[in-house]
């Protein structure tokens, strides 16, 4: 705004701010007057002489104005100012629990709930950790539904946030799906040695079987591949019953001959 072609006439000047100064209390208008010389352009230097008030008091309304917006003009140290109303940054507080079949995020009030079937375990783990990474939800509370740890939950929403889901939640481990590299000899050794340590109480873990079965058949197998074949076969589901049979088989007469 270029104000060097207006004619300024100082006596009709002097008489509106004789009038302005029936309503503006005196510093009030003072300020005013520096803001909107300083709006037009002029130094402040030459606002300072302008209004009769100390350079750095120019500079001070000036920053004044800028941060706090019309309140600044007030002398605010008067009770009956009104002072500007404050903002209170609300933060929406974010729930996560088990509803039988589904997986509930819950938010306040009025923007209801988000339900995900439980079955879908991707859509969870990617939905709670993402909130997580938001820091919405809290590691504990993550982990709490998802049923792993706190270390096992930050290192899985880690990986979400540098990698897409594909990467860093799908279980990319195949495990043996053919038959072929696991032959009768292997398969024998897992049975026989599933039911030898079921029966005198030892661990039948797919680490420690893994280990014996490639010891005794100088394979390869990984627990995964043993545990597979053990649930294929059906054994964990007479981990219970088998050593009661075997007991009862000792005491019948058939056995004692």
């Amino acid at each position: 705004m270029d104000c060097r072609e207006i004619d300024f006439l100082p006596q009709k000047s002097e008489e509106r701010i004789r009038r302005a100064m029936r309503v503006f209390d005196p510093k009030v208008l003072c300020r005013i007057l520096v803001f909107v010389l300083y709006l037009f352009g002029a130094k402040r230097r030459i606002i300072a002489a302008l209004v009769g008030i100390p350079e750095e008091s120019v500079k001070t309304t000036i920053r004044v104005v800028l941060r706090d917006g019309f309140q600044a003009f007030m002398d605010r140290r008067r009770s009956d100012v009104p002072s500007a109303p404050k903002v209170t940054k609300t933060t929406a507080r974010i729930s996560v629990r088990r509803d039988g079949e589904w997986v509930v995020v819950g938010f306040d009030s009025n923007a209801g709930e988000l339900r995900i079937p439980a079955a879908h375990k991707i859509q969870v783990r990617t939905v709670l950790l993402s909130l997580q990474n938001s820091g919405l939800l809290s590691t504990h509370e993550t982990a709490s539904v998802l049923g792993f740890s706190n270390a096992h939950c930050r290192e899985l929403a880690r990986k979400l946030a540098s990698d897409d889901v594909v990467e860093s939640l799908v279980d990319k481990r195949r495990g043996q799906r053919q038959e072929y590299r696991v032959g009768p000899a292997q398969k024998a050794e897992i049975i026989q040695q599933f039911a030898a340590r079921t029966v005198t109480g030892l661990s039948t873990a797919s680490d420690v079987l893994a280990e014996l079965v490639n010891e005794r058949t100088q394979a390869e197998l990984s627990p995964r591949t043993v545990r597979w074949h053990m649930n294929k076969l059906g054994l964990a589901s007479i981990k219970k019953t088998f050593p009661k049979l075997v007991d009862a088989l000792k005491k019948t007469p058939d056995a004692a001959s």
